[in-house]
């Protein structure tokens, strides 16, 4: 469905998107929080399982952030295609690229930046589509793929541009302040009985 920006369909699309943004936030804490505590505490296992579980939440919730930022780009609801949305996510990482290696040659980058040999000067081409393959493989679908996908090989070749995504995404669609968003019925959410308890017997 086509809508514009600012109209009733965007707003209830916004709603969906800091919902997800906040999802992928989540995601992201637990990682990190279980990946340090396996740095501390030494791998094993269930530590593994964890941090595997954080990691796979938050690829699939910086993935779907991503296809609905692409639908108000496009102004569209229509579910996209993969590879338009491993088009628009390639199109986006390079532009966040670009201009952290911009940033940095010029001398305007945070003094907590990566040196410039961190950044190549191009995203891997297959990295979107690796993405969404990870993406459906890790946590989206069951499937006898999951056992033999290698989640840390995946980390290690393309972690780095996630995270450019990421702290992108998080400068708009992250918390703001002290007070939670009110994003509708998704933070009406309550499993008490309010309005109409159930009859006395």
């Amino acid at each position: 469905m086509k809508f514009k920006i600012g109209d009733a369909t965007d707003a209830a699309l916004c709603v969906a998107l800091k919902h997800e943004f906040l999802r992928c936030d989540d995601a992201f804490k637990d990682f990190a929080a279980s990946a340090k505590n396996s740095i501390v505490e030494g791998e094993n296992r269930w530590t593994a399982f964890k941090t595997y579980n954080a990691y796979a939440r938050f690829i699939h919730h910086l993935y779907e952030f991503m296809v609905g930022a692409a639908k108000r780009d496009r102004q569209d609801t229509k579910n996209l295609e993969p590879a338009l949305a491993e088009r628009y996510i390639a199109g986006h990482s390079q532009r966040i690229l670009n201009n952290r290696r911009k940033a940095i040659l010029h001398g305007t980058a945070p003094a907590w930046e990566n040196h410039i040999g961190y950044y190549p000067e191009k995203i891997p081409e297959i990295f979107a589509s690796n993405f969404r393959q990870s993406r459906n493989i890790a946590s989206a679908h069951v499937t006898v793929k999951r056992s033999s996908l290698d989640l840390t090989k995946f980390y290690n070749q393309y972690h780095k541009y996630l995270h450019m995504l990421y702290i992108d995404a998080r400068s708009w669609w992250g918390l703001r302040g002290d007070e939670f968003p009110d994003l509708r019925e998704i933070t009406s959410f309550s499993v008490l009985i309010k309005e109409n308890p159930p009859p006395q017997t």
